[in-house]
């Protein structure tokens, strides 16, 4: 998938197979400030996700939720991996969280 010009093909993949996602779980951790503070996460439903351009030289990766939604800039966030089942993200200031695909097999009852 191509986003102002470029290809994307790590953030792309999730783009394409948002199907398994949606219906799965968005965690996010906060960053180190937060954590600093106390902060305890939250979790949602994961309703779409999308990559779209961010200025005229990148693109904005996004996975939106039901009560909160976590985007970012493809240039300062990588995967970083995580526990079993789960894909953990990691970005600017040490912010983490991660998303887990929905496990309701389709056609189910």
């Amino acid at each position: 998938m191509k986003v102002n010009g470029k290809e994307y093909p790590l953030w792309s993949q999730f783009v394409e197979r948002k199907d398994e996602w949606i219906g799965g779980v968005l965690e996010d951790f906060g960053d180190s400030m937060e954590k600093a503070m106390g902060f305890d996460g939250g979790i949602t439903e994961i309703t779409d996700i999308t990559l779209k351009p961010n200025g005229a030289d990148s693109a904005m990766f996004m996975v939106k939720g039901k009560d909160f939604s976590y985007g970012f800039d493809v240039s300062v966030v990588g995967v970083v991996g995580g526990e079993d089942g789960y894909i953990t993200f990691n970005g600017y200031g040490g912010h983490e969280w991660r998303i887990k695909k929905n496990q309701v097999s389709k056609g189910a009852d």
